[in-house]
């Protein structure tokens, strides 16, 4: 098993455990977590007591949660440090280990279907979408839009695929398509979208920009205190965590938090009720944090005279992008990736369920030179399906199902602590059962 953290409970009996532990329970500057006891009650059944670690309206320390997820990692081998998978020269799959301490790498035979539990995918750059996260990703999209479009673009396809060998860099490719015919170019209307997003996110970092993702601010990759004032784009717990070591991290910042709206489940954290009251501009609040909402965050804007971004009626010198997270495949398969699409094969993906209809994650397989390889994704990042493996209309059922199954009211996301915890004990069980459901669609009476 490659990665772990909440999702160490689906760990097969005897597998070896390979855990970076860089999540939000082991590397982030806030000592607490959003929920309360109250609210993570049901853990007493993995082995946490919440009641053990706070009272029953304050927030659970991360430093109890920490302790937990480590005895549960250390309860069989495992290695602190990276996981690759691959094929070696037989074509059977391994493990490439790399341990943090910096010992000799290890290659390791994989028995069966390895499990992979990489916590969240990357965040989005503003402006961009899931299924394309930057503009070099958006040019296999234009390709295959184009060739449902011939004989009329066939010229325009041939062209772009020129400058692509020719090593032309994303505004080279912009280019060519501002000069082509808009009766072929409307239909190209996103990936080009995102392809002037991504250049104006690159643009304003080179220029000077202090310009994040979140995760760099919550895993404490960069310092609260490099700008006083700040856009917080988004509006999901992510966004408030990121809002929140902002504002205890440096007492002269503002924040100001730009989103259509706050997430219902974020809305019903112990984060965000604290969050207002100490830093909101009503009551005692010190009036640091102002929420502008209403309005979708789009492509970074930022002048680099004033040296501010702007975004709505706010600027501000930082910006921390939170605005979900990329449809792509984990870092751990990227050599499987290489390997089928070398050999002209092919990557797809299908949902497991249990017997009770429960989601338990999905499924890759790699074909090529007619074999096929299969690993399994479980834990937060199996509600992000890859779009190189599933439609989007299935990752937006799977997000629909995701809401259904975890209420808002309950405080927490699917990809959160308990939500996970729970799944990976249901995958470890229905693995023991034999009783795992993979499927191509989700079950009815589930969408």
């Amino acid at each position: 098993m490659i990665g772990g953290g909440p999702a160490v409970l689906a760990r097969p009996d005897g597998a070896l455990l390979v855990d970076r532990r860089t999540g939000p329970h082991h590397c982030a500057p806030l000592s607490r977590l959003a929920q309360t006891p109250d609210m993570l009650r049901q853990l007493a059944a993995y082995g946490f007591d919440p009641y053990a670690a706070a009272a029953p309206g304050e927030r659970v320390p991360t430093l109890a949660v920490r302790a937990w997820l480590d005895h549960m990692a250390a309860s069989g081998p495992m290695v602190d440090g990276d996981g690759f998978l691959a094929l070696n020269r037989e074509r059977e799959m391994v493990a490439l280990v790399h341990p943090l301490s910096g010992g000799e790498g290890m290659m390791v035979p994989v028995d069966g279907i390895p499990t992979l539990a990489p916590g969240l995918p990357s965040q989005i750059t503003p402006g961009c979408v899931p299924e394309m996260n930057n503009g070099h990703e958006a040019v296999p999209w234009m390709l295959a839009q184009l060739n449902t479009m011939r004989p009329k673009s066939q010229h325009l396809g041939d062209s772009m695929v020129a400058l692509i060998e020719q090593g032309c860099t994303v505004p080279d490719i912009l280019a060519l398509l501002d000069r082509s015919d808009p009766a072929l170019t409307d239909s190209l209307a996103v990936p080009i979208s995102v392809m002037r997003a991504d250049i104006a996110f690159h643009e304003a970092r080179q220029a000077g920009g202090r310009l994040y993702y979140g995760t760099q601010l919550t895993t404490g990759d960069v310092a609260p205190t490099v700008a006083d004032s700040w856009i917080v784009a988004g509006g999901a717990d992510d966004a408030l965590a990121t809002a929140e070591v902002l504002l205890t991290g440096n007492p002269d910042a503002t924040v100001a938090v730009v989103a259509e709206r706050i997430a219902p489940a974020a809305l019903h954290t112990a984060r965000y009720a604290e969050l207002c009251a100490r830093y909101g501009t009503t009551g005692s609040g010190d009036g640091r944090l102002v929420f502008h909402i209403g309005t979708a965050p789009g492509s970074v804007r930022f002048d680099e005279h004033a040296g501010l971004f702007t975004e709505g009626p706010v600027a501000a010198e930082g910006y921390a992008a939170c605005l979900g997270r990329a449809a792509q495949l984990p870092v751990a398969v990227e050599k499987l990736t290489e390997w089928a699409e070398g050999h002209h094969g092919r990557i797809t993906g299908c949902l497991l369920f249990d017997e009770y209809r429960q989601y338990l994650g999905y499924r890759l397989n790699f074909c090529a030179e007619n074999l096929i390889r299969q690993v399994d994704v479980t834990g937060a990042a199996s509600w992000t399906l890859p779009a190189e493996a599933f439609p989007a209309e299935l990752a937006h059922q799977l997000s629909a199902l995701g809401l259904r199954a975890v209420p808002p009211e309950s405080g927490s996301s699917p990809t959160d602590l308990l939500p996970v915890v729970e799944q990976a004990a249901r995958l470890a069980g229905a693995r023991r059962r034999q009783t795992v459901q993979v499927t191509e669609t989700i079950p009815e009476g589930r969408r």
